[in-house]
């Protein structure tokens, strides 16, 4: 059958401190011949600072001489559909610290963020890719050209969404099996068993370019030029739960946090009227 398979990966990817380190950790560890990041559009408010950041590792990347390319997806009928507030044009709550850990607090936010099937909808996309490329590829010359599929999912506490459990990259798994001609694509959550510290600790080993990274689920206003980079890039708001996850993370790293935020956290200081950034990481 000419059946012979070389395997390369297709890696959803968000602009954010848990996708983007998967992209590095892709590229750099499994080394796939080829490397598709994907980013999709859903809607999201935080569209336009997400594909900075993505486009930004993209063409660091490239000059590394790394085989990788980048496509950008609209499914923003997907966000038609959602009651996410991250397709809303509407306040985001701000999460006090003291919650972040809180079960109760927990369940209730996640109806704020959920989106309707979308790591779902993902990795659907990311299979459609990997099945052209394949299909492709053996009706050109009876070669297959095997794409794997990474979702950057990790392990959440204190409450688990439903689409980012193992269970569920076993189920997306199965899909992949019988919902395409040849099978053989696999689907892969690298982190799925790490915590959010251990990403940005394996980050920083991997260089991941922290500042080029966004997490925020405000939609931010202001732009700033870093002290340490050419470019401007976006605050965090540093009150929505994600900021504050983020920021925690880095503490519980032990690795100083290099992001701007319009809220002062212990340990920062003011770089600009309003923005604040851990001094320890400028001093790097």
């Amino acid at each position: 059958m000419g059946l012979e398979q070389k395997r390369n990966a297709v890696v959803l990817v968000s602009g954010g401190a848990d996708s983007i380190p998967l992209l590095y950790y892709v590229v750099k560890v499994i080394k796939p011949e080829h490397t598709l990041a994907i980013h999709v559009d859903y809607g999201q408010r935080m569209m336009e600072m997400e594909r900075f950041c993505v486009t930004k590792n993209i063409d660091y990347l490239k000059n590394q001489d790394y085989n990788i390319s980048l496509e950008f997806v609209d499914v923003k009928w997907l966000g038609k559909l959602s009651t996410s507030k991250l397709v809303r044009d509407e306040p985001v709550p701000e999460t006090p610290i003291e919650k972040i850990q809180d079960p109760e607090a927990a369940r209730e936010r996640i109806l704020w963020w959920w989106d309707v099937v979308r790591n779902l909808q993902l990795i659907t996309i990311g299979l459609a890719y990997a099945e052209s490329f394949d299909l492709q590829s053996y009706l050109k010359n009876r070669r297959r050209c095997v794409y794997d599929v990474y979702i950057g999912i990790r392990r959440e506490t204190p409450v688990p969404m439903k689409d980012n459990t193992p269970e569920f990259v076993e189920e997306m798994n199965h899909v992949a099996e019988v919902s395409t001609h040849f099978g053989g694509y696999k689907v892969y959550a690298p982190f799925i068993s790490l915590d959010k510290h251990a990403i940005i600790r394996l980050g920083t080993m991997l260089d991941v370019k922290w500042e080029y990274t966004f997490s925020c689920y405000t939609k931010p206003t202001l732009w700033i030029k870093h002290p340490k980079l050419e470019d401007k890039i976006p605050v965090h708001c540093g009150r929505c739960s994600n900021c504050r996850r983020r920021h925690l993370a880095f503490i519980e790293a032990n690795i100083p946090d290099p992001t701007p935020y319009e809220y002062k956290f212990e340990g920062t200081i003011e770089i600009k009227e309003g923005v604040y950034i851990d001094k320890t990481a400028l001093q790097r």
